[in-house]
């Protein structure tokens, strides 16, 4: 909350600065209309910011809620039936991507399925930034000789197989 506060408030301090300097070109305006002027977009900016967090905090609370609650209600599924669902090359990346993925809902391992579907059961196109800085990003850096920087996109990525093989393709590029 306190990041929220501070940065709601450096957004109205350049509010501010861009009326009070908008407000020296309007004619015949004495010192304290000039200040009303500026604290309007700045109370206005520092109001919206407060705003679209609190809705963007409330829709990826409720959309990590629904998921969890998904995730509890499925069926177990033991680390040998998640294997023999399909062959992998990489089943340590793959196994690890199960494991990052329980930690960021919060559930039991057990509870992530292979043939989990990440767009329309676990959201994560919506939970886009918090996903990649919890799963993919790890992944990725454990296995980098010499950290370096990548770009990684998860937008037509369904199973866990196919985010197996994004990632191998990262790591193969920078080798």
């Amino acid at each position: 909350m306190r990041f929220l506060l501070i940065f709601a408030g450096l957004l109205s301090i350049v509010a501010f600065v861009i009326g009070f300097v908008a407000s020296l070109f309007i004619p015949d305006v004495t010192w304290i209309e000039r200040l009303g002027v500026a604290v309007i977009p700045a109370f206005c900016t520092f109001f919206a910011a407060i705003l679209l967090f609190t809705r963007d905090s409330a829709r990826h609370s409720a959309t990590m809620q629904d998921i969890h609650k998904n995730l509890l209600n499925s069926p177990d599924i033991t680390e040998e039936q998640f294997l023999t669902a399909r062959p992998c090359e990489d089943t340590s990346l793959l196994l690890e991507l199960r494991e990052a993925i329980a930690q960021f809902f919060d559930v039991p391992v057990c509870k992530i399925a292979r043939n989990v579907d990440l767009i329309s059961v676990l959201h994560i196109d919506q939970l886009e930034p918090s996903f990649q800085f919890a799963v993919v990003r790890p992944a990725i850096i454990s296995r980098q000789k010499e950290p370096q920087s990548f770009g990684f996109s998860t937008t037509s990525l369904h199973t866990l197989d196919e985010l197996v093989k994004a990632i191998r393709e990262v790591l193969d590029r920078e080798e």
